[in-house]
């Protein structure tokens, strides 16, 4: 498969909430980390979703909001996934932020370098990576 992300989750299915129009769909990664994904319940019966089915979480950098200093604050995006800033690269407007998973999987977030320089983003801080539910795009072998 070729696709034009860098962002592709290896995971398992657990759970998968029934809605009129929309799921949420609940995926183990590896190393404990979890993500959900809000899928419409057509994608659910073609992909075949359902508790043990393995699937690729799929979301575009400019979709990775990267956090840090988050104490006392709670976030609405359903996956905050925690790791290291492993490089940055700066454009003369947008920056390029790859960040290491506490799992060992890696995450790209692309981002303003404004926006990276005032959050500090730099090597070997540590982040949070949020990524709202709907934004998480999955893939399913038939």
């Amino acid at each position: 498969m070729k696709i034009t992300t860098k962002n592709v989750l290896e995971g398992v299915v657990t759970a998968v909430k029934k809605g009129a129009v929309n799921d949420e769909v609940s995926i183990d990664l590896k190393g404990g980390l979890k993500v959900s994904a809000i899928v419409t319940s057509q994608s659910t019966e073609t992909l075949g979703l359902k508790p043990g089915k393995e699937v690729l979480a799929m979301v575009k950098g400019i979709n990775v909001l990267l956090a840090s200093d988050l104490e006392g604050y709670s976030f609405s995006s359903r996956n905050m996934l925690p790791g290291t800033v492993k490089g940055v690269k700066k454009g003369q407007i947008m920056a390029s932020v790859a960040v290491e998973l506490d799992n060992g999987d890696r995450l790209t977030s692309v981002c303003t370098v404004d926006s990276a320089e005032d959050a500090g983003i730099a090597e070997g801080v540590r982040v949070q990576a949020a990524i709202k539910a709907p934004h998480v795009i999955l893939a399913a072998k038939n």
